[in-house]
């Protein structure tokens, strides 16, 4: 360990077991063909976490617990590469070191300062060469106060950085844990029994259902509407919203579903009604984490999955219960190798219907209510809900321009809050309708609330 200047650098060195070249997981092909498909705009598919260092860490300790969660995390031991016949391949490296930055802030400015380094991160995409973790410690008065981890999601999603964030406190304040996650549990060897012919199996069976709910979308599912697109032509909303929030916890809790499903089914039945089709088609982005191994698997396992939904029904209990028990059979039924089903797309569909049936994607990563909300709880009326909206904002978002994704909606956040963002290429929906789309999701939420709670 040693620093290079005053606001320099710690060489934290690391060595495992392994080493080797292996090949991807499913869940790595899915996030390098986004890779592939939107370089050089994928910035965004990396997470950056701000953790706050307990009182009587010096700069050897944090070191220490970046270095274990190193050694216990063999994907960020590793590197990417494309080999002679063009395909991508992991090498995970045996032993080396991970640069680390170290900023000197005053201790009034400590947490902006990792504000700004986690941003710092969020702006730069990794490559492939790089080690698939990044860190950056923020010192005030030769103490550390902050550490921003960053990892690319060919290495690990939010959902398996879970448990990263948990070792790396654990490791902070002294606890040991244990070096390995449990047993064959590394993407290297999630890749090796995905080649199985059990493997092989299941990844046919994912295709089918694919084949089997494409063929329930609608023919297409956000047609053009004729005029010419805008500048830019992909633009980005957000709406911030204490009342979507208090509403999707408060259904959620009522119906005994996720918050995900009541956000979905309510923009599956606006969208649906947009084109006048009774079954609207959707494709998910599924964490596929349903049993406790998968919940535990360090490495990135979402994929997106289609779902097929009847939106002719009015009442919006049924359909978010509905979409509840789709998208839960979707995310168990639709896993697969990319390539396998980017041949059966091909061979089924062309290269248009393809992308006309893929053209809308959901990412809503949120949680389920727990009964209680800063914004009103699980109790609220559609009369509270209606005085929270009068607080919402929409405000326009510096977005990723992504060519043939008409409509990307997205949902991030946790149990204190929570904001909806809409990305639309404007050939589709005009800024205006970007804004009133957000706007009209919003109303219809607060409409599933009852007009009075009986205690």
């Amino acid at each position: 360990m040693r620093f290079t200047s005053e606001q320099g650098f710690l060489e934290v060195p690391f060595e495992g077991t392994r080493s080797g070249e292996f090949p991807l997981t499913w869940g790595q092909s899915w996030v390098w063909n986004s890779v592939a498909n939107r370089a050089p705009y994928y910035a965004d598919l990396s997470g950056s976490y701000i953790v706050a260092v307990p009182n009587g860490c010096d700069l050897k300790t944090v070191s220490a617990a970046i270095n274990g969660i190193l050694v216990r995390y063999e994907t960020f031991r590793s590197r990417y590469s494309i080999v002679a016949d063009g395909t991508l391949r992991q090498t995970v490296v045996a032993r080396g070191h991970l640069r680390v930055e170290v900023c000197e802030a005053d201790a009034a400015d400590a947490r902006s300062l990792a504000s700004a380094a986690e941003a710092k991160f969020n702006n730069l995409p990794f490559t492939l060469p790089e080690l698939a973790l990044r860190a950056a410690v923020i010192v005030a008065g030769g103490v550390p106060r902050f550490v921003v981890l960053c990892a690319f999601h060919m290495a690990m999603d939010c959902h398996g950085m879970v448990a990263v964030l948990d070792d790396f406190r654990a490791l902070l304040v002294g606890k040991t844990i244990d070096s390995e996650p449990f047993e064959g549990s590394h993407p290297a060897d999630r890749a090796l029994a995905e080649q199985a012919p059990q493997g092989l199996e299941r990844s046919t069976r994912g295709v089918q259902f694919w084949e089997q709910e494409l063929a329930k979308f609608p023919e297409d599912v956000l047609p053009y509407s004729g005029r010419g697109p805008e500048n830019p032509r992909y633009q980005t909303f957000a709406l911030h919203s204490l009342a979507v929030h208090a509403a999707a916890l408060a259904l959620a809790e009522e119906l005994g579903v996720s918050t995900t499903s009541v956000i979905l089914a309510m923009a599956a039945f606006l969208l649906g009604r947009r084109t006048g089709s009774g079954t609207y088609g959707i494709v998910l982005a599924a964490s596929h984490r349903y049993d406790a191994k998968s919940i535990r698997y360090p490495g990135t396992l979402v994929q997106g999955v289609p779902l097929a939904l009847d939106v002719s029904e009015d009442a919006p209990e049924k359909l978010i219960s509905q979409c509840h028990r789709r998208q839960m059979l979707a995310a168990l039924a639709g896993y697969c190798h990319p390539d396998d089903l980017a041949g059966m797309l091909r061979k089924r569909y062309g290269a248009e219907a393809t992308e006309a049936r893929l053209a809308c994607v959901v990412n809503l990563n949120l949680p389920t209510g727990d009964g209680s909300t800063d914004a009103g709880g699980a109790r609220i009326t559609r009369a509270e809900a209606e005085r929270l909206a009068e607080q919402s904002r929409c405000e326009y978002v510096v977005g990723t321009p992504i060519e043939n994704e008409r409509l990307y909606l997205a949902a991030y956040g946790d149990a204190t809050g929570f904001f909806l963002t809409l990305r639309a290429d404007t050939a589709v929906l005009a800024r205006t309708e970007i804004v009133d789309f957000l706007q009209g999701l919003e109303r219809s939420l607060i409409h599933c609330l009852p007009h009075s709670v009986v205690v």
